[in-house]
């Protein structure tokens, strides 16, 4: 999981969700000002919230940027 690209993957989760970064702030419980730099790659979500948002983009059938390097040695 440490080769995903997770500004690439909060991105694409909140264009697919048709969200703003506010929405989607709010639906993950954090602030938006933290979305913000997520989504920047100012800083990286902690462990359980990149476990939320790889799941997240699974149950939307995306590809998560940078997930394909990582499964051979699994997560």
């Amino acid at each position: 999981m440490t080769d995903i690209d997770f500004a690439a993957l909060v991105r694409l989760i909140r264009q697919s969700r048709g969200q703003t970064q506010e929405e989607l702030a709010r639906d993950l419980d954090v602030t938006v000002g933290t979305m913000n730099g997520w989504e920047n790659g100012k800083h990286r979500p902690v462990k359980a919230q990149r476990r939320r948002l790889v799941t997240m983009a699974e149950e939307l059938g995306l590809a998560v940027p940078g997930a394909d390097r990582n499964r051979a040695g699994g997560r």
